[in-house]
């Protein structure tokens, strides 16, 4: 639960989601939630019992088992954390949360500490689990590919979206002002780490800027590793790229709502949710070709290779020039964008937990 507390991104939202759903479902079981800090959203449900524990690190969750243990607990369930569930006592079942192999597949886009950790303790976790959950179709045939996992152990239960991204935003001037946005600009909300890819977006919004004088990047995300030479290239074009680190969530709606077109170029991901808010929102979408991205967008979004730049700046363009096809795109999106609801992740992950 420590994710889903304080600022969230990824994981933290997909937590966050799916544990305020089963909460809301489930009247009959209790949950304990294990976090380090206060976790007011949650406050409220019955059913829920809080359990801060302060500890340090890879001590934090030995105290977590330790409690487990104590309690007599059914069932763990592990949304984000693989080390939990490879040391429980055989007598408590796991179901685990297997959002992407990236430390498998690309570790060279993946945080080395992290990566280190994955490689430790997920064959162990696995192996232990009595369910694990996806994301996608696509993390779940690399599951069975790479590790033999039996098909019938894994449930894809894809993400969710907000209902704030279908809802027509009535601060868009106010947010328009506070960042001081451009009247048109390309939107990409990721934090910047070399697998998000946004260097190639700001390579393709260059290739098209004699021919839009006017147009901006902006940039909404926090500072990831290795972002160092992104950092300086965007301070470098202060006049043509904005970055905002830190954008309250319930902001983050008008966002989609006053950009031209959104742009996900990530060279991997094990769902994807920022073009799916994207969608919701009626914001014309362009993303990757790769991994899950296809699944979660479908006919909804122009597909492109990440790697070709080219590609993505005639996509960009394209849309940006024909209305016709801005105002498919954002009706597609918004059809497809209704059948992702965190109500149905819930749904279907109770169905294994209990």
């Amino acid at each position: 639960m420590r994710t889903a507390c304080g600022k969230r991104s990824g994981k933290g939202v997909y937590t966050f989601n799916v544990v305020k759903e089963i909460l809301a479902q489930d009247k009959t079981n209790e949950y304990i939630l294990y976090t380090n800090q206060i976790c007011a959203d949650f406050a409220a449900f019955g059913g829920a019992h809080i359990k801060i524990i302060h500890a340090h690190k890879l001590f934090w969750h030995f105290a977590v088992i330790k409690d487990l243990t104590a309690r007599g607990v059914d069932v763990f369930f592990a949304p984000t954390s693989y080390i939990i569930p490879a040391f429980l006592p055989k007598k408590i079942a796991s179901v685990i949360t297997v959002h992407d192999l990236i430390a498998f597949l690309h570790p060279a886009l993946h945080q080395a500490k992290a990566t280190i950790l994955e490689k430790l303790f997920f064959r162990m976790a696995l192996s232990r689990a009595r369910h694990v959950f996806t994301p996608s179709r696509n993390t779940k045939h690399d599951l069975v590919k790479l590790f033999k996992c039996p098909s019938g152990k894994i449930t894809v239960t894809p993400l969710g979206v907000s209902s704030d991204f279908f809802t027509e935003s009535q601060n868009l001037k106010t947010i328009k002002e506070k960042y001081n946005l451009p009247d048109e600009f390309v939107l990409a909300v990721s934090g910047l780490e070399p697998r998000k890819n946004v260097g190639a977006l700001i390579s393709a919004v260059e290739k098209i800027s004699a021919d839009f004088p006017k147009l901006k990047l902006v940039i909404v995300g926090g500072l990831g590793w290795k972002s160092a030479d992104l950092q300086e290239k965007i301070s470098n074009k202060k006049n043509t790229i904005t970055h905002i680190e830190n954008c309250p969530p319930a902001e983050l709606p008008a966002f989609y709502r006053l950009a031209k077109v959104f742009v996900y170029p990530s060279l991997y991901e094990g769902f994807g949710l920022p073009p799916l808010e994207a969608m919701a929102s009626g914001c014309p979408v362009i993303c990757s070709n790769n991994s899950s991205l296809p699944e979660v967008c479908g006919d909804a979004a122009i597909m492109i290779d990440p790697n070709n730049t080219n590609e993505l700046a005639n996509s960009i363009k394209k849309i940006l020039t024909d209305n016709e096809l801005r105002q498919e795109l954002a009706k597609k999106g918004r059809e497809r964008a209704r059948g992702f609801t965190w109500q149905e992740t819930a749904k279907e992950t109770l169905l294994e937990i209990n």
